[in-house]
């Protein structure tokens, strides 16, 4: 299985914002020198926990991979930054488009140009299989002719090997909307860990897909929460943070990772225990033989790449998941 990374630059406690980016740039050099497949950058807004707001110019700084909210943007502009960066970077820029915000209202208000809560506008996620095919066109050059722009516009510049654009998504939708339309793939497991409906989603893309111009035969990336480490017990250490991070996500409050020494601290009913136990049962965690283990039935799902995402307060616990989640994949 390919090994990848997307990398949300989730700040811990007492990090700058420059210490955090700096801190994506070493994962991504680290990447780099492991052979991972590819490393993508986030989209996030409004959040003083995840740094991550402008992937195309975090994306531009690294000559790397990244993802795009696309109903914040016009698919003429997106298409643009990104040949850009193609030509800057040709074959290792990916364009990976979903339809949900990457924050909550407010800022979405402020990117369509509000300045209050009474200037919200529809989300255009009903629009987003059309932006998906005005994008496609533009990265192709190849407007219909019904098209208003059609033999007056074309994005800019000319790029010998565009960007390769990819479905983001979580459900059957967006699955089939990859597949109809012969893109990759990206399932976000670290949003919707239903093991069934994973199941079905991943089976659904690969029996509806069409080949493109983009791609010959589907490809399948899964995007997961994964914490490696020298032993089991060291990889479920250093996965506290997370784990205390999204059990207060889950209450509606922003925290940035703690020192696990200090996360999930404090008495607990039973049944808040429970929830912390679900929520570490969704991310991979283990050794590198644990690893190699859970690894094997992704496979078996269909997943052709595995896209980590290891949000952990010390840099160098990361870059030792990195390193021992590329030698489990290595066999």
């Amino acid at each position: 299985m390919e090994i990848s990374m997307l990398d949300q630059t989730q700040l811990a406690e007492g990090q700058t914002a420059e210490e955090g980016f700096a801190g994506t740039v070493e994962a991504a050099r680290l990447a780099d020198r492991l052979g991972y497949r590819r490393f993508w950058v986030s989209e996030h807004h409004g959040s003083d926990t995840i740094a991550g707001s402008s992937p195309e110019i975090l994306a531009a700084h690294l000559l790397a991979k990244t993802e795009v909210m696309l109903t914040h943007y016009a698919p003429y502009k997106v298409a643009e930054n990104f040949r850009v960066m193609s030509v800057l970077s040709p074959g290792r820029v990916d364009l990976g488009v979903g339809k949900a915000p990457g924050g909550t209202h407010l800022p979405t208000i402020a990117l369509q140009g509000g300045r209050a809560l009474a200037d919200a506008k529809p989300r255009q996620k009903e629009r987003f299989p059309e932006m998906v095919d005005e994008l496609m066109e533009y990265l192709e050059d190849e407007l219909p002719e019904n098209h208003p722009m059609s033999g007056y516009l074309q994005a800019s510049p000319a790029a010998v090997q565009k960007p390769l654009p990819w479905i983001l998504g979580t459900g059957p939708a967006s699955a089939l909307l990859a597949a109809e339309r012969g893109l990759p793939y990206a399932f976000a497991r670290f949003i919707n860990a239903e093991q069934e409906e994973m199941r079905e989603t991943i089976g659904l893309y690969r029996k509806k897909f069409r080949p493109s111009p983009f791609l010959e035969r589907p490809y399948v990336a899964l995007a997961s929460r994964v914490f490696a480490a020298g032993t089991d017990d060291e990889a479920e250490w250093i996965a506290r943070s997370a784990a205390h991070v999204q059990f207060g996500f889950h209450r509606g409050i922003q925290m940035r990772l703690p020192d696990p020494s200090e996360a999930l601290a404090g008495s607990m009913t039973e049944k808040e225990k429970q929830e912390v136990r679900d929520i570490l049962s969704t991310y991979l965690i283990g050794s590198k033989e644990t690893l190699r283990r859970k690894m094997d039935p992704l496979s078996a799902l269909g997943v052709d790449e595995l896209m980590a995402i290891t949000p952990v307060f010390s840099a160098e616990s990361k870059r030792h998941s990195m390193a021992v989640l590329k030698e489990a994949a290595n066999g």
